[in-house]
């Protein structure tokens, strides 16, 4: 029998060991703290009877015979050496549970705009009456609900890099990428590495469909050479280009140069051309996955985006608050400015390192930001950033809160206040939805406070 050892204890690598546990495997756990399992075994997270591994080294690996990696986790020089010595197979949570999958998985990755494509995939397939999953780095690992997946059902899968990196037996029916920009640049050496990470994903859609994005110039390389390729994008596609496009205000599907009407956009409401361009990925994989053109219009009109990103929090004293908390990189903090262009911006900038230089961000940064708010561990280097780069207004915080109040002191009726941290928020919080609901808090409990 087969004996499994799940490696990080987060969200995925509970899910694993109790869907290990629940279908007769032997399983043993290990996380980098030391203190976890046990404690989640006194919480009932994890089974009584699961074995704990206090240390990854040549006495407790030469009995396993496949590793199921957490997200995120990196194995050590010293492990990857004893993992070959002993011929043991190492695969992500997310490969792992998709090779129990008998229904067909649509997965989705790329640098920014995922989580909102893959949301509004989700949505159309249940306008559409389509029993859907939405898991993977969305929040809900595939493992947890792999049991409860029927064959005529629909998986929709968002996708990190760090999922990408051990994923054989990953095999999704289609796949989008949304995007390129640097990311990461903390966990890869160079853009380079990280765009090769995410360019896995064509490996493992074999002969299945692969959508890109046409206004991603990186992005749209990637589909030479490749018959089993489509496009999306903002503008007309050339006629020799298949795939969803838009022209008049309206979604069109071309195929061997023939346009084809899919719907109006009177009725999709979301801030941004990425808004757009992530509508235009997830209806390409709908009309793959043959949901019809009656149910895409449908559709459109109950669209939204998730939570954090660029998501209305409210106002305080006339000023206007946004929760941009999800934009982790420079790329994503670029496209949430870019959603105000007449109106002026206090943007909150900071968080925890992500190996990013902020140079060029300055330097494209347009004049409606005013003020620049920054604050958390990478509080200073941006600042600095900043100051080379001879931004005006700038105010230096120690943490979010005090982010807030600058802000909240200052901001003029009309102005924006924008989360954007263009960071990640380990810093302070363990995700950027807790860092997100905080902000909203904030707004929230203000307000509640000075209520006439």
């Amino acid at each position: 029998m087969t004996k499994y050892l799940v490696v990080g204890l987060g969200r995925s690598g509970v899910s694993v060991a109790n869907f290990l546990n629940k279908n007769e495997n032997m399983y043993a756990v290990y996380d980098k703290d030391k203190k976890k399992a046990q404690d989640f075994i006194d919480k009932g997270l994890l089974p009584k009877n699961c074995e704990i591994v206090a240390k990854l080294c040549a006495k407790t690996l030469c009995v396993v015979h496949c590793i199921v990696l957490s997200p995120g986790v990196v194995l050590s020089k010293k492990v990857l050496s004893l993992v070959r010595e002993y011929n043991i197979k190492v695969v992500g949570e997310m490969a792992f549970a998709s090779t129990f999958c008998t229904a067909p998985i649509y997965a989705v990755t790329g640098t920014n705009g995922k989580t909102t494509t893959v949301n509004m995939l989700d949505s159309i397939f249940k306008k559409a009456k389509i029993r859907s999953h939405l898991v993977g780095n969305v929040g809900t690992p595939f493992s947890s609900v792999v049991d409860k997946i029927a064959p005529t059902d629909k998986v929709v899968c968002e996708v990190s890099s760090f999922q990408l990196e051990y994923s054989d037996g990953f095999k999704p029916s289609a796949v989008a990428i949304t995007n390129i920009a640097p990311d990461h640049l903390d966990r890869y050496k160079t853009f380079d590495e990280y765009f090769d990470a995410k360019k896995i994903i064509l490996e493992r859609v074999g002969q299945g469909k692969i959508f890109l994005n046409f206004d991603d110039p990186l992005i749209r390389t990637l589909g030479e050479n490749r018959k089993n390729c489509e496009y999306f994008s903002t503008d007309t596609l050339p006629k020799n280009y298949d795939g969803v496009f838009v022209k008049d205000k309206q979604i069109f599907y071309q195929s061997n140069g023939q346009e084809n009407f899919i719907t109006d956009l009177d009725k999709f409401k979301l801030l941004g051309e990425h808004n757009l361009s992530n509508l235009l990925c997830a209806v390409s994989l709908a009309l793959y996955a043959g949901v019809g053109q009656e149910r895409i219009q449908a559709s459109i009109k109950g669209v939204k985006a998730p939570e954090h990103r660029i998501e209305y929090a409210g106002k305080i004293n006339g000023a206007l608050y946004f929760d941009d908390s999800k934009a982790t990189n420079t790329s994503a903090t670029e496209v949430a400015v870019s959603c105000f262009p007449d109106k002026k911006i206090w943007l909150l900038l900071g968080g925890s390192n992500k190996g990013e230089s902020f140079k060029k961000f300055f330097r494209k940064l347009p004049q409606n930001v005013v003020r620049i708010v920054t604050f958390g561990k990478t509080g200073k280097r941006i600042a600095r950033a900043a100051q080379k780069e001879n931004r005006q207004g700038i105010f230096l915080c120690k943490n979010l809160y005090s982010a807030f109040v600058c802000a909240k002191e200052r901001a003029h009726e009309n102005d924006v206040v924008l989360l954007s941290p263009a960071c990640a928020s380990f810093d302070e919080f363990a995700n950027y939805r807790e860092r997100g609901e905080y902000f909203k808090h904030l707004v929230a409990e203000y307000n509640d406070k000075n209520k006439n």
